[in-house]
């Protein structure tokens, strides 16, 4: 579990006995660039012998957190993951799944549209059409289609 605050003197003591790439990914706030980064700017040193880092408990930064050292202010803590809340009905038929009626419900609010991603096959020439009259009325192609196929269900009903 990552530890927000981690010491410089803790972090020289969890690498006694483990490795530091271990040590950044299981208790730093940080990764282990920036932790090293801290690490040095703190007055801790490296030993290549043994391949640890050390600072004396009376050196004045050995009890300030790594957060103190580390230069981005990119810290952030990590999110919760996403669980699906009831996962999706099966047509035991055609085994396709089932949504409810309110996935179909139209959003109304003029403001905030909700956006299904599709394809369609149409004629080249009249997508070629289409492109060329979305690009005169600085718009995009979708707005333009969805324009229209709108104008055309409003007329039917």
């Amino acid at each position: 579990m990552k530890n927000m605050e981690l010491t410089i003197f803790e972090v020289t003591k969890l690498n006694e006995g483990m490795k530091f790439l271990d040590l950044a990914k299981e208790h730093a706030p940080v990764g282990k660039e920036k932790l090293r980064e801290a690490l040095k700017s703190a007055g801790a040193t490296f030993d290549q012998r043994t391949k640890r880092w050390y600072i004396d408990h009376s050196h004045p930064n050995a009890d300030k957190k790594v957060l103190d050292f580390v230069q981005s202010s990119r810290v952030s803590i990590p999110k919760p993951k996403k669980i699906a809340s009831e996962p999706l009905k099966i047509d035991p038929v055609t085994g396709q799944s089932q949504l409810d009626d309110d996935y179909f419900a139209i959003e109304t609010r003029p403001e905030h549209i909700v956006r299904k991603k599709v394809s369609l096959d149409m004629d080249v020439a009249l997508h070629k059409q289409l492109k060329q009259i979305a690009l005169e009325n600085d718009m995009k192609l979708y707005e333009l289609v969805e324009g229209v196929l709108r104008d055309y269900v409003r007329k039917k009903t």
